[in-house]
């Protein structure tokens, strides 16, 4: 999950920090979690790019930019990006809306405050959305069913659309998914996705299409151990939804 903190004060982006570690350690703890944090909305929008960020917390009285005002030009390239305004006043929550805010943190706020917000927001949607760039498609995560390679290409085995073939360095497709935990090494050159996995049986993950994919004896222990730690993960997570 990559957030983004626009605040002008930095005990504030600390505590937007603080929270974010402590929600996710609850609630999401197999999830990665990186926070960038900024100044003003002139230094995010600087660099900003569609699909940099799953979610965005925009303090609204800052110098220079408003934080409704870098909401809109935000939502001009990325109508998508969750965001979530953290002010000291309720008079901009009807702007808010406008600009398709999913929440509206008052200032000072609770811990309890924070986890309804982000409870709220539907962080397992966020999650569902999201997707992987390559060549000239987009790939939705939930579509695919396992990688591997063909000579000099690497291929992706989707739901939906079979096979597609991409000429990039596997190594490349590694550093994209295995930061989900969803997905997993079973050799080298091939990674499956575990929400596709039926069950393990004996040396082989055991997919719901009736795909067999194997992994060696030698690493059964470690990826019995993570495909169940995923399993448990994931059920406790749609408990506390």
């Amino acid at each position: 999950m990559k957030v983004a903190g626009i605040d002008d004060l930095s005990e504030c982006r600390n505590e937007i920090q603080d929270s974010l570690h402590r929600f996710f350690a609850e609630h999401y703890a197999d999830e990665i979690l990186t926070i960038e944090d900024f100044s003003s909305g002139e230094a995010l929008l600087s660099t900003f790019r569609k699909d940099t960020y799953d979610l965005i917390f925009i303090d609204q009285y800052m110098d220079g930019l408003s934080g409704i005002e870098t909401a809109w030009k935000i939502r001009q390239s990325d109508e998508l990006v969750s965001l979530v305004f953290v002010t000291t006043s309720r008079d901009h929550a009807i702007d808010s809306y406008q600009v398709k805010a999913g929440g509206y943190l008052l200032k000072p706020f609770s811990y309890a405050d924070f986890e309804h917000t982000l409870s709220m927001l539907s962080i397992a949607k966020i999650r569902n959305a999201r997707f992987i760039c390559l060549e000239e498609d987009r790939i939705l995560l939930r579509e695919i069913l396992w990688c591997d390679v063909d000579g000099h290409y690497v291929q992706v085995h989707t739901e939906q659309r079979g096979i597609r073939r991409y000429r990039i360095p596997f190594s490349n497709l590694t550093a994209m998914l295995l930061c989900y935990p969803q997905f997993q090494t079973c050799y080298k050159g091939c990674i499956v996705n575990l929400d596709h996995v039926e069950r393990l049986d004996k040396l082989d993950f055991l997919l719901r299409t009736g795909k067999r994919l194997p992994f060696s004896k030698r690493d059964r222990k470690k990826i019995e151990m993570n495909y169940h730690t995923y399993l448990f993960q994931k059920a406790r997570e749609e408990d506390l939804l």
